[in-house]
């Protein structure tokens, strides 16, 4: 059980700096040994209109953005009234109250700040006020000076040398005045003492750049799109350093044909894009497919359809996932659970793709893309690298007779890269033969057909594509996919503290389906439900077609991702009255 357990929210104006302090806070947060993890809710407008962080912070693992408000500082009155009813009944707010009037009606510790009066006055560089209500957090819980010091400097506070004097100055006053008037939230946390190995503190997109480049990619083509834009920000610096590529097209449809490409000639390759983008990559999914060409393919899932809610997080691109394409086009598709394991993820996904030789779709999300959280570093060393089933050196007397499509004992066939003597062929998105010939008989499409299905059914015995949580005799099982699992698993844990027998089974891989594990678990329980972040039940929908069997569902759609509080109450409301 966590000795410290606290929730922060931010909220003020988009574009006034309220997401760099919770980045900040965070970083300061896990520089002190704690584990931490963020959640954002912005507007898609690039300023303007309600925004908010929050920081859930522990001294064990954090699995979920936090159910309830422990501090909330507030910057507007809008803000106040949109969240002061999340605050708990032993909560603190922090407000302006040159911008806000505090409801005194509400049995809450409310502290009036004058964030905005004493930044002009005072500090007289307007910049500076995010780096003053940084200072109060810190200040309130206990972070030493010095500590805040170091993080004003090494932060993007400090990159602007012309502000730094001011941020530290309104730091500095920050501090003095909580003093001054003996603010206590009683929210201090524990100092000086580390928790566990050092981490990287990262976002989830962050993790699955490390983790696509320590696979091996060299090659990045995408275009940008809300929430997937920073993968091809931190690429663009990153590719470089290690002799990569990385191109901006001129749309989705360019930058899938773009790896397509780049695959063919031996690199390893990836784009990401969200929702949108990857409908209009779908015909390009095909042509993957049937030339057999690997490729990698992250889809950030937001809220939809359309344009939808591009800063809001859903789970609702499965369907299109799986069967996004014309005619059988069987593809991988695998979803990561955290930011951790967004970086074995990347690995898992090339190495995939280049194993069955076929497009792997990664399924993140928004909430999990943008969060923040504390990774163990990871030791490259230990890092399994699959690479292609190479074509050796010599293939027949002449090119025609090179097959680049043989029919082997597990439908995998070798790969040439272009230019190798008696090893050419064309990759053609038109049906062929075993040489790579034009083929549109019978016979030649149901064996082609067979082969690019058969190839990636072994997928479902890859290490780590399935986990199960909680009792070995629970009454209630929960499955789910993807950034579900920390908001579950803390619910279970709360759920048999109260003494309920409750288990989960998180898939990672999604297609090809594990069958065989869902329906172990679906039959070993007496209620099963499906926990997803969409409305139609996709997860549901697609194991009730393949497994034949009843399932329960709780679904969410509101934009935002599960809490653990949400879970917990599911579970006790369907072990009390079914």
């Amino acid at each position: 059980m966590s000795s410290v357990d606290l929730t922060i929210r931010i909220a003020g104006e988009n574009g006034e700096g309220v997401l760099t302090v919770g980045d900040v806070l965070a970083e300061a947060l896990a520089r002190l040994g704690l584990d931490i993890y963020t959640f954002k809710n912005l507007p898609a407008e690039i300023k303007g209109g309600a925004s908010m962080t929050q920081v859930r912070v522990q001294d064990t693992e954090v699995r979920s953005p936090g159910d309830a408000l422990d501090i909330l500082m507030v910057w507007n009155q809008e803000n106040y009234n949109i969240h002061v009813g999340e605050v708990k009944p032993t909560g603190a707010v922090i407000y302006d109250p040159g911008l806000c009037t505090a409801d005194e009606s509400l049995d809450l510790i409310q502290i009036g700040v004058p964030l905005h009066q004493i930044t002009k006055e005072i500090i007289k560089v307007m910049k500076s006020k995010n780096v003053l209500a940084f200072g109060v957090l810190t200040s309130c819980l206990g972070i030493p000076f010095e500590t805040g010091r170091q993080m004003v400097t090494e932060s993007r506070w400090g990159r602007r040398k012309e502000f730094l004097e001011s941020n530290i100055n309104a730091l500095k006053h920050a501090y003095d005045y909580v003093a001054e008037q003996g603010i206590d939230l009683g929210t201090r946390i524990p100092i000086g003492k580390k928790n566990g190995h050092p981490r990287l503190i990262m976002t989830g997109n962050d993790a699955l750049c490390m983790g696509s480049m320590a696979a091996g990619c060299r090659y990045y083509a995408g275009y940008p799109i809300t929430p997937a834009s920073d993968i091809m920000e931190t690429l663009a610096k990153a590719m470089p350093k290690v002799d990569g590529v990385l191109m901006q097209t001129e749309d989705e449809i360019a930058a899938i044909t773009a790896i397509i490409g780049a695959s063919f000639t031996g690199a390893k390759a990836m784009t990401a894009t969200a929702g949108p983008g990857l409908s209009l990559m779908v015909e390009a999914l095909g042509l993957a497919t049937m030339e057999e060409i690997p490729i990698v393919v992250v889809d950030v899932q937001r809220g939809g359809p359309s344009t939808g809610m591009p800063t809001k997080t859903e789970q609702s691109d499965l369907n299109l996932a799986i069967y996004g394409c014309h005619g059988d086009a069987p593809r991988i598709v695998i979803a990561p659970t955290n930011a951790e394991d967004c970086f074995y993820t990347a690995v898992q996904a090339f190495n995939l793709a280049e194993k069955y030789q076929v497009p792997v779709i990664l399924l993140s999300d928004q909430h999990l893309s943008q969060r923040t959280q504390g990774i163990l570093r990871p030791d490259l060393s230990k890092l399994e690298i699959i690479q292609r089933r190479q074509a050796p050196s010599t293939n027949g007397a002449s090119p025609q007779e090179f097959d680049r499509y043989e029919m082997t004992e597990d439908y995998i066939s070798p790969m040439p890269l272009p230019g190798k003597h008696h090893q050419h062929y064309v990759a053609t998105g038109l049906e062929h033969d075993e040489h790579a010939h034009i083929d549109y008989s019978p016979e030649a499409h149901i064996r082609m057909t067979e082969k690019r299905t058969k190839k990636i059914e072994p997928a479902i015995e890859e290490h780590d594509m399935v986990r199960r949580y909680g009792s070995e005799e629970a009454q209630l099982g929960l499955i789910a996919w993807g950034s579900s699992e920390g908001p579950i698993r803390e619910a279970i844990e709360r759920a048999e503290a109260k003494g309920y027998k409750v288990a989960a089974l998180i898939f990672k891989l999604l297609s090809p389906l594990p069958e065989k594990a869902a329906r172990a678990f679906i039959e070993s329980i007496p209620i099963v439900s499906v926990v997803e972040l969409n409305a139609s039940g996709q997860f549901a929908n697609y194991l009730q077609s393949r497994l034949c069997v009843p399932l329960k569902r709780f679904n969410i759609y509101t934009g935002l991702p599960f809490k653990a509080g949400d879970i917990e109450q599911y579970i006790e409301g369907v072990l009390q009255h079914g």
